[in-house]
């Protein structure tokens, strides 16, 4: 599981149900026990909705539709449109009004997530930063849209280690946008000998089926599984999402053409969340459909 993953539903899905009625939008990534769950919201807030503070961060996107406001003069006045990020940190509130329906995504992430790239960047300990609104900043707006792209995509269902590494992209925008730098780089304190090295992937060979996590890998060579993504990247020049899912639809095509296995075992055994996902994942690959490789072997 996700080092910082919740063990139920955030506290804030409770909130926003009191306000809003049972029928909320589907939160991507409890079940999977992602270290960030999200959910896309459509809605108009009107001249005010209030919501009490929990003890999580909630980060918010603004993807479009009508401008937001916050309203409670807790933070500067500012005016949230497509493209702006904002804040309400661990057991703070805000009252927020709308013109119109506005469409937005709610990331729900603990403390712990941030300190552990506070700590691989080398930053010591890092307080709470205080509640923003509307801030825009390209590179987090990007990987933020990018993250609930991926999160919803039933097609092409993302891995969890993905969405954790994805996860890490957004903790370290609000590190950026509070600090107000945009050159923090990770420290590469430590290396990963190739002894090491070949450990993780002899590890990812013998658990290709199974629903590994970032953490599972760095585990391996002992180190936080934000440093070791990066380490990982740096030696294989993948990201370890990419290099798992490279592998395992290369054992996939293997098996298809050196076995009579049905495709829906084959896709099974190598990780894949159906043999239709395993389909499209091998015709992106290679531009050829699993059956075309049976069929030459």
């Amino acid at each position: 599981m996700g080092f910082h993953a919740f063990d139920g539903r955030p506290a804030h899905c409770t909130l926003y149900e009191a306000q809003t009625g049972p029928d909320l939008p589907v939160l991507y990534g409890l079940d999977e026990r992602w270290n960030m769950p999200v959910a896309r919201h459509r809605r108009a807030l009107g001249e005010g909705a209030d919501f009490p503070g929990v003890d999580h961060y909630v980060l918010t996107y603004h993807l479009g539709g009508g401008s937001a406001r916050r309203t409670d003069g807790r933070v500067p006045t500012a005016i949230a449109r497509q493209g702006a990020l904002s804040l309400q940190r661990p057991n703070s509130g805000g009252r927020f009004a709308s013109e119109g329906v506005v469409d937005y995504g709610h990331f729900y992430f603990k403390q712990s997530l941030v300190c552990e790239i506070a700590d691989a960047l080398g930053l010591g300990s890092v307080a709470e930063p205080d509640d923003f609104f509307a801030v825009f900043d390209q590179t987090w707006a990007r990987d933020a849209e990018a993250y609930l792209r991926r999160a919803a995509d039933c097609d092409d269902p993302p891995m969890a280690m993905e969405m954790d590494n994805r996860a890490y992209l957004i903790a370290l925008g609000l590190l950026r946008s509070v600090r107000r730098r945009d050159d923090l780089t990770l420290q590469l304190r430590d290396a990963v000998s190739r002894p090491d090295l070949r450990r993780v992937l002899s590890a990812i060979e013998d658990r290709i089926a199974e629903p590994l996590r970032l953490s599972d890998l760095s585990a391996i060579v002992g180190i936080s599984p934000f440093h070791f993504a990066r380490l990982f990247k740096d030696h294989v020049g993948e990201t370890p999402a990419q290099y798992v899912q490279r592998r395992r639809t290369e054992r996939a095509i293997q098996m298809i053409r050196e076995s009579r296995v049905p495709l829906a075992e084959i896709a099974f055994r190598t990780g894949f969340s159906s043999q239709s996902h395993m389909t499209r994942r091998i015709k992106a690959a290679t531009g050829a459909t699993p059956g075309s490789f049976r069929s030459k072997g």
